[in-house]
């Protein structure tokens, strides 16, 4: 089995015109985080919302959750359009049954029982695994001013694995985590120029940041997303300490069909 990724959204928190921030489509079924408004990004996208059975939240900050009530909105017709359909999964840390709770609020779920589809809440803690759709999904540890989590989903068949970073600032476990992966999606919302004492707060990453990671965890390449400003500036301070790295861009699909092969698509829009 391949990994395909469709990368819905790549922004930062407040993504400008045509942008989404950051979240992931994974083998079609898979969501990982919901961004502003996935749903809608997805359609753009030619991705179709009722197609998702699990999504995995790497965090409960709101660029990475607002897009639930309108995920849970698209899927009001799921039984309809899919008949045999799962009840929908989601997986994340221990404020997701407050943020679940919100959505359906939001959608007035009492009045209106339609606008949420049937679905699950599993907590999910680093060093859990389990698996979804064929693949194998590892939970690791985010550094963020709140509960966070990292992901790795392998294919069992062929080896290949990627990590989603979520939020973070560098710490050591991350790069035991994402040992030998084959492809990295790491954020560096941070800026370069950033001072270490200026990331305490909020506890992101710059791009030399992440290029730390991926050096120290061997992957064979460094996708940045959430980042801001000049992405060549971005780039070239990644690059000085990490030679494979790109930059994320919303549209784009990477397909992992073996380990060390990862293929990326023209942006879809």
């Amino acid at each position: 089995m391949a990994i395909d990724v469709l990368i819905i959204g790549a922004s930062t928190a407040s993504p400008g015109p045509n942008e989404e921030s950051a979240c992931y489509l994974v083998n079609g079924r898979i969501l990982v985080d919901t961004g502003w408004n996935a749903a809608h990004s997805m359609l753009a996208l030619g991705a179709v919302p009722t197609d998702v059975d699990h999504v995995v939240f790497t965090h409960c900050h709101q660029d990475h959750t607002l897009g639930l009530p309108g995920l849970f909105f698209a899927q009001r017709n799921r039984s309809r359009v899919r008949p045999n359909a799962p009840a929908m999964r989601l997986y994340g840390p221990m404020d997701l049954p407050a943020v679940r709770d919100g959505a359906q609020a939001l959608l007035q779920a009492e009045r209106y029982p339609q606008c949420v589809p049937e679905h699950d809440i599993d907590l999910v803690y680093p060093g859990d695994a389990f698996e979804i759709e064929g693949l194998q999904v590892e939970v690791g540890r985010a550094f963020h001013p709140l509960d966070a989590r990292c992901y790795r989903f392998t294919d069992p068949v062929s080896g290949a694995s990627v990590v989603f970073g979520g939020d973070t600032a560098y710490h050591e476990g991350l790069p035991l985590f994402a040992r030998g992966c084959d492809v990295l999606v790491h954020e560096a919302a941070a800026a370069a120029d950033a001072e270490l004492s200026a990331l305490q707060r909020y506890l992101h990453s710059r791009p030399q940041d992440a290029a730390r990671v991926a050096a120290e965890a061997e992957v064979g390449q460094l996708v940045l997303v959430h980042y801001s400003g000049s992405g060549e500036a971005v780039l070239d301070a990644a690059r000085q300490t990490f030679t494979e790295t790109r930059l994320g861009c919303r549209g784009e699909r990477l397909l992992l069909e073996a380990p060390g092969r990862p293929r990326w698509d023209e942006a879809a829009l």
